[in-house]
């Protein structure tokens, strides 16, 4: 199963979604929702010491409900096929917005206003979809300049923004990523893009000239953010787009509003739309960076 919550839940169920209990217990309680479970069942179940401790937790934050000594899911899951009539509405709803645009501002479109459409980080929602890929947004920067990856799971592309999601969730570095981990380890993040902002600028400005081994610059070159205009030369160009704050922003028709279902389903139906609208638009992975409006 995959695990969905707006960003704004993300202190509250990450911890548990990251648990290695979590994904076992809950498959369980899944695979037995027409039973009545009882503790002594869990317990025999998952003999972990701190078990019945992390239970608890999860009933305190509405992951799983106790009922008169018996235990059961406290949030929907969904097959990938559920609601179809209103995912694919929207789909199409968004589709006729994108079909007049170039190829450029459809990816800049799916990763800025659709996505925030789509993942609403203000919504109260927690669920599950079962055989379902995930797609990912993931961001690493400063103030001025921020780094931005769209990626399904199966796909990271070698980028900043990717390295720094690794990093922050601890998770196993991948082997493409061994030459950025040797250059740059796990560096404080906004000390890295403070260094990083200045080369950008120059480069922006046909300025920078390479006088010295940096780091800095060898980590942009091993994830082509930038590169050499020529082998023989000693300038640099930008090799990731570069979107700005001021944008127009896309036209969006919200038919999922006025339905009447609950909002778990309303945030399914838009993940589903959006995986759809991916898939149709940009079925790679696309990386690009983001001047900050108040820095332009």
């Amino acid at each position: 199963m995959n695990y969905f919550y707006s960003e704004n839940q993300v202190k509250t169920y990450q911890k548990f979604v990251n648990d290695p209990l979590f994904p076992s217990l809950i498959d369980y309680l899944y695979a037995h929702r027409e039973e009545e479970v009882i503790l002594r069942e869990l317990k025999k179940e998952f003999p972990q010491k701190d078990f019945e401790h992390f239970l608890d937790q999860l009933i305190e934050n509405g992951l799983i409900l106790r009922k008169a000594r018996r235990y059961r899911l406290n949030f929907p899951v969904f097959e990938p096929n559920d609601y179809q009539e209103y995912s694919r509405a929207l789909t199409e709803k968004i589709a006729s917005e994108l079909e007049s645009m170039t190829e450029i501002d459809r990816k800049f479109a799916m990763s800025e206003e659709i996505w925030t459409y789509c993942f609403e980080e203000e919504a109260e929602y927690f669920y599950a979809v079962t055989n379902d890929r995930q797609v990912r947004k993931m961001t690493a920067g400063n103030s001025t300049y921020r780094f931005v990856s769209l990626s399904s799971d199966e796909e990271l592309p070698l980028s900043l923004a990717v390295y720094f999601f690794i990093q922050k969730n601890q998770l196993p570095i991948p082997s493409k990523f061994s030459e950025i981990a040797e250059l740059i380890g796990d560096v404080n993040e906004a000390y890295y893009f403070d260094q990083v902002e200045v080369i950008i600028e120059r480069i922006r400005k046909g300025k920078f000239k390479n006088r010295r081994p940096s780091i800095f610059l060898e980590s942009l070159l091993a994830t082509r953010t930038v590169e050499k205009t020529t082998q023989e030369s000693d300038a640099y160009e930008l090799v990731l787009p570069i979107v700005s704050e001021e944008r127009e922003p896309l036209d969006i028709i919200k038919c999922t509003d006025g339905i009447d279902l609950p909002t778990d389903a309303v945030a399914f139906i838009k993940k589903q739309a959006y995986n759809e609208l991916k898939s149709r638009f940009m079925p790679k992975s696309f990386s690009y960076i983001k001047k900050m409006l108040d820095n332009e």
